[in-house]
């Protein structure tokens, strides 16, 4: 919740108030347009944002927050398209000053123009997350990683290094993160406030931050601040969560009768030590016991200093008071505004949700067995084959089931032989650096630039185990060199692991010039009872 002063909440909940929202559009072209109370069609304003995707409470949700509002201009619709907007709400006190609340930094995503006004649609903050995950991978604790990522989507990070800590024990755990795990920087964000506890935001003044479901309430709505109230009979209290990995499940439970938080989906929770993983578990479970809070929706007089993740509680005539968590929230200016808990029915005994994620994990790891998976190489230096045997190609590879495999590569290669004759170069497969011994081809080049083609089947690829395949060159009668990626290489198959854990090997290779050596003659003399004596020539 915003904080506002108490002739604020005053004014908002009295039978008339007189209030007014102005804002500042910055166009693409840096044109600055000031917006006034009249330039917005009565009625139009809305702010729609949510914490929550599904009909059940979960973490990690990164929502993009939508303004939708009517202007009246002469401008095309065209000129509104990436347009910068900030909207700013004001209430006026009983003493006649005026109290302002921001109501955020939007992005324009989406015009329609009409005869009199121009249709706008704006996303907050978030929007500028929803790019590609390129470049370098990202390493470190939740706070170095969220901003980093915040760096990357032009945004500031609007919490503290200490604020992150105290958000979860879990905060300081190291992680890599990478464009190979997550599509967008959305994603990355979204995972790092699963593993708090919490979701993604973008504040009032359009900065980056986590926040976690509120544990005490911010403001009471009795029978007279509210229109209309449907208040669940159930209580939503968590007692267990389980985190359903790729290979295991670790659960966090304390004793008595509640609900279970299945997380099928936690990135942060696929890699690590089993120890660490349940401590995430743990660490979810302990944010939860605090969350207990009654499903509710309330239509009450437009306030806009509510926020998603605020606990309310809601007074009942029979002296009841259950309190609500906001997981969505619409607010329309001068009009009607609705504050909604989504949460699971205790009572009926499963999630309709949580099947679903099985059966997703299902379908997802059938689509891993019959997905092609691609092992790439190119040589980052020039290699020259001459006489002794030079390595061209490094592939290792994996499968998650018994499969089969082929291997494609594709040499550019410069020939040079020593004579008129055209010179001979061999090719080696090693398995597990075991020489493929009845299997060596051979092509005999002229002078000049050539294409060599390779091609070997794996007809049976064991599953679970890690091959290396090591494909070298030997030359006879001349010199090849192959330029700097000249050398493209891959080995595909169906079942294949796209990550290889690493096996503890280190494999290193070095080649060293020619030492020479000097012949030395030894020239045995006479016999003594002290032994033979020995007299060095050098030759």
């Amino acid at each position: 919740m915003y904080p506002v002063s108490q002739a604020y909440k005053t004014a908002i909940r009295a039978r008339t108030r007189t209030d007014s929202v102005t804002g500042v559009l910055t166009l693409k072209d840096g044109t600055v347009l000031p917006l006034q109370p009249q330039d917005l069609i009565s009625g139009s304003l809305t702010l729609d944002n949510q914490c929550v995707t599904g009909e059940e409470l979960a973490f990690g949700c990164a929502y993009m927050g939508q303004a939708a509002l009517s202007l009246r201009t002469e401008l095309d619709r065209y000129s509104f398209y990436g347009a910068s907007l900030v909207l700013t709400y004001a209430l006026q006190l009983p003493d006649g000053s005026w109290e302002r609340v921001p109501l955020g930094c939007y992005t324009v995503a989406e015009a329609e123009r009409r005869a009199l006004y121009v249709s706008i649609k704006a996303y907050d903050n978030i929007l500028a997350l929803q790019t590609r995950f390129d470049g370098e991978a990202l390493q470190g604790d939740a706070y170095t990683l969220l901003a980093a990522l915040a760096d990357r989507a032009g945004l500031t990070l609007g919490q503290t290094a200490q604020e992150i800590a105290g958000l979860s024990p879990c905060a300081g755990l190291v992680h890599r993160l990478s464009g190979e795990e997550f599509s967008t920087l959305r994603d990355a964000v979204s995972a790092i406030a699963q593993l708090l506890g919490g979701f993604a935001a973008a504040d009032r003044a359009g900065r980056l931050v986590i926040r976690q479901f509120a544990v005490s309430p911010c403001a009471a709505l009795d029978a007279a601040g509210r229109s209309e109230a449907a208040v669940s009979d159930f209580r939503c209290h968590y007692t267990a969560v389980r985190l359903e990995t790729g290979d295991k499940t670790f659960t966090a439970a304390v004793p008595g009768e509640g609900l279970l938080m299945t997380i099928s989906d936690m990135p942060l929770a696929e890699k690590g030590l089993d120890e660490t993983r349940q401590q995430m578990a743990d660490s979810l479970l302990a944010t939860l016991q605090g969350l207990d809070y009654t499903p509710a929706t309330v239509t009450m007089p437009g306030d806009p200093v509510f926020e998603p993740g605020d606990r309310i509680t809601l007074p009942q005539a029979d002296g009841a008071a259950p309190e609500m968590l906001v997981t969505h929230f619409v607010w329309r200016y001068r009009g009607r505004q609705t504050l909604k808990s989504v949460g699971r029915n205790p009572y009926l005994g499963g999630s309709t949700d949580g099947n679903t994620q099985k059966l997703l994990r299902k379908v997802q790891a059938s689509a891993e067995t019959k997905r092609l998976t691609y092992y790439s190489f190119t040589n980052t230096a020039d290699l020259t084959v001459q006489g002794s045997e030079v390595r061209a190609i490094e592939i290792a590879f994996a499968a998650t089931e018994a499969t089969s495999a082929i291997f494609l590569a594709q040499l550019l290669l410069d020939a040079a032989p020593d004579g008129d004759a055209p010179l001979t170069l061999t090719v080696r497969y090693y398995l597990n650096d075991a020489l493929v011994e009845n299997f060596m081809p051979q092509q005999r080049l002229l002078a000049g630039p050539h294409t060599m083609a390779l091609f070997y089947p794996f007809p049976s690829v064991e599953a679970d185990t890690v091959k290396r395949l090591s494909v070298r060159l030997c030359c006879a009668g001349g010199t090849v060199t192959i330029a700097k990626y000249g050398i493209k290489a891959t080995v595909t198959g169906q079942g294949m692991v796209s990550e290889l854990p690493w096996n503890g090997l280190i494999t290193s290779e070095e080649e060293l010039p020619g030492v020479p050596l000097a012949a030395h003659i030894y020239t045995i003399g006479a016999i003594t009872d002290g032994g033979p004596t020995l007299q060095e020539g050098t030759q």
